[in-house]
């Protein structure tokens, strides 16, 4: 059998009866195991879950197994099992120390799980290619090999969602999903519980990529996979804050609609248009059937002016009464102004605009054209549609009325 015996680095170099003579009485074998890697699943923030199997041909009775484990390993999350025998004791030390007891003689399997901080890390790399009516979003994931050794043929999971507070949760979450995904049957006790999913990988917030074949990973070395290609389709909008740029220019956003059945992790992108770089920009996470809103920066696309149309201001003195026959003035001043805000097309196909502007917290709306989409205490927003090479305008009109009491008579 090529996998028995594979994993062993070494066999203490004594006769079974010289164990048992120095070791625990009823010792079968005293044994120092090194298991391949079979997986490793790299969260967000370095953290790594590590499993690793084999196999051996055993005796019935009772085994103690040392096992050798890198000195970063979180003892308190090491868990291991063996198929047909139960754990009597735990040493826990640098290497851990398991006494076993084997009920059958024969082949049995083994499975070690456990968590390594700051072992490995991945980001995605994107490459967007934006073209008129689609962009073409292609995102590799970069892997680091932080694990003090090289990893050969290995299963590689990536596991991606928005920013987490709590990383062991994120683990203990993410690990379910892992769980879901694989379909494995859990071979331990201590293998997470979780309600029945669909394998998708998706559980809340988290997903999961496993890497397709089994992958090579060189010790403190950055390695890129390919992750996904996708081309997607777009929608353009223009956003201009008027109050803060008079003249502009506008900002041009391209929100992708992400068909995948897999979620957009988050990363940075090469931004290329018509086939020429253009920028750097950051691809928000991006669940499936959701839009990613991409800043492509400021644009050309559209010439925009804001400018202060009319201003008048009138003054009334107004007698308050008061007590008895006493009264006070009160001079009363009402200040009302007019913008007009202008915006003029220089493409070839519609255009999406998505304006806001400022007014005073005491200012009361008189008049706009046309009516704003929203309207809060202190700001206004259009959403206007504008033909190719046209150009449109917004006009509206606010009052502030302040109040000033004067001498009494």
């Amino acid at each position: 059998m090529k996998n028995i015996l594979a994993f062993l680095v070494l066999i203490l170099a004594l006769s079974q009866a010289a164990i048992a003579e120095e070791g625990p009485a009823g010792v079968e074998a005293i044994t120092i195991l090194s298991l391949p890697v079979d997986s490793v699943t790299i969260y967000p923030d370095g953290l790594a879950t590590v499993r690793r199997t084999g196999e051996m041909e055993m005796t019935e009775g009772v085994h103690q197994l040392v096992l050798d484990l890198p000195p970063s390993v979180n003892m308190e999350s090491v868990r291991f099992g063996v198929t047909n025998a139960t754990v009597e004791k735990v040493v826990y030390d640098d290497d851990p120390e398991y006494t076993l007891n084997v009920s059958s003689p024969g082949l049995q399997k083994f499975e070690l799980v456990y968590l390594m901080p700051m072992a490995g890390l991945w980001a995605p790399s994107y490459s967007v290619h934006l073209e008129e009516e689609t962009v073409l979003v292609s995102a590799q994931a970069v892997v680091v090999n932080n694990f003090g050794e090289d990893l050969e043929s290995v299963r590689l999971k990536l596991v991606s969602g928005p920013p987490q507070e709590e990383p062991e949760a994120l683990y203990r979450e993410a690990a379910m999903v892992d769980y879901a995904v694989a379909g494995e049957a859990a071979l331990m006790a201590y293998a997470p519980k979780a309600a029945p999913v669909t394998a998708t990988g998706e559980l809340e917030t988290l997903y999961i990529y496993e890497l397709s074949g089994r992958k090579d990973l060189e010790m403190d070395k950055e390695v890129g996979f390919p992750l996904f290609e996708e081309t997607a389709p777009i929608m353009r909008s223009y956003l201009w804050d008027a109050y803060y740029q008079n003249e502009g220019p506008v900002t041009e956003v391209v929100k992708a609609n992400n068909t995948m059945k897999d979620p957009w992790p988050a990363g940075s992108a090469l931004l290329y248009k018509n086939g020429e770089y253009v920028s750097e920009v950051e691809i928000p996470y991006t669940p499936t059937g959701t839009e990613a809103e991409i800043d492509v920066g400021s644009s050309a696309d559209l010439k925009v002016e804001r400018k202060l149309a009319n201003y008048t201001s009138a003054e009334e003195i107004v007698t308050i009464p008061g007590a008895g026959n006493a009264s006070s003035a009160m001079k009363v001043t009402t200040e009302t102004w007019t913008y007009q805000l202008s915006l003029k097309s220089n493409v070839d196909r519609n255009a999406t605009a998505e304006v806001s502007d400022t007014k005073p917290l005491k200012a009361e709306m008189i008049s706009a054209e046309p009516e704003p989409s929203e309207m809060t205490a202190t700001g206004l927003e259009w959403v206007l549609e504008i033909p190719p090479r046209e150009e449109v305008a917004i006009e509206y009109t606010y009052q502030v009325v302040t109040k000033e009491v004067m001498a009494s008579r």
